[in-house]
């Protein structure tokens, strides 16, 4: 062999030199229909260099025939890749039909070496025994952090959209409005009880009108629920107005044995208006 260099050493080297020519042909052959489908041309550059980094540590690991020399780097590597896939709306399950990719691109590279030198079987072995921990690891620690910040994106989207299900609206310096549309569960409860708070904290209103019209029914937790906004709000110098109450839902309260007393309820957000405007006169 050149220079009485061990395989793993030249095959360490041959990766690395070669990593970023490799990156390019993954992303132009084997992952070609992959890639196209999120990357425009102005990012191909930076994914060729991003994909050359991995083929880079797993030289580096064969060159030192050590997979734990690398298993940190690897780790970040592919933590990195699975929050970056979640920003492209990546399919999981795509991206992971690439791990075939680099294996097919690691031999291919393997194979040169070996035209080159005679190299027994015991060799190549102790190669693949680096080789396919490493690339099962990075698949999994991809897959974990695609699926950790999959998660996050989807929990913050589902809050954004409970945040805007219960905005609170100033109508004038005084009276703010909070509309409420569609089925109180006892989750959307308690995000209105949050928000309700915070968004009269920073209006500084004295009057808040809970106008629900929109609520079809109401259950023994979100009365409850509703009863301590109304309390909490209190406290805060704010009174609430209640417009829009169903008879449904008025009986069911009653039927609760929850009591509203010294809170204003109008039959609708003209009448509380007009309440209110007495009020300030």
């Amino acid at each position: 062999m050149e220079g009485n260099k061990s395989f793993h050493v030249l095959l360490g080297d041959y990766i690395i030199e070669n990593s970023y020519q490799a990156a390019v042909r993954l992303n132009k052959t084997f992952d070609k229909p992959f890639v196209d489908s999120f990357v425009s041309s102005e990012y191909m550059e930076l994914l060729n260099k991003w994909r050359a980094d991995f083929l880079v540590l797993l030289g580096q690991a064969v060159k030192q025939l050590s997979k734990d020399s690398m298993w940190d780097r690897v780790t970040e590597w592919a933590r990195l890749s699975g929050t970056s896939a979640v920003d492209f709306q990546l399919s999981l399950d795509e991206a992971l039909k690439t791990l075939t990719s680099w294996r097919t691109v690691i031999w291919e590279m393997m194979i040169e070496v070996l035209r080159e030198h005679n190299v027994n079987g015991e060799e190549v072995v102790a190669v693949n025994r680096i080789l396919d921990p490493l690339i099962d690891h990075a698949g999994y620690i991809f897959s974990v952090s695609f699926v950790e910040n999959h998660r996050k994106t989807l929990e913050l989207a589902q809050k954004a959209i409970q945040e805007y299900s219960v905005p609170v609206v100033s109508l004038t310096d005084e009276i703010a409005i909070l509309p409420l549309i569609g089925d109180l569960d006892t989750h959307r409860a308690k995000i209105l009880k949050e928000n309700t708070l915070d968004s009269c904290a920073k209006l500084e209103n004295e009057f808040l009108i809970i106008d629900l019209s929109g609520v079809p029914m109401m259950d023994t937790m979100v009365a409850n629920e509703l009863f301590q906004v109304t309390n909490s709000l209190r406290l805060i110098g704010v009174e609430t107005v209640l417009t829009g109450l169903r008879p449904e839902i008025a009986q069911a309260i009653v039927h609760l044995g929850i009591s509203f007393d010294g809170i204003l309820i109008e039959k609708s957000l003209k009448n509380a208006l007009e309440s209110l405007n007495k009020v300030h006169k």
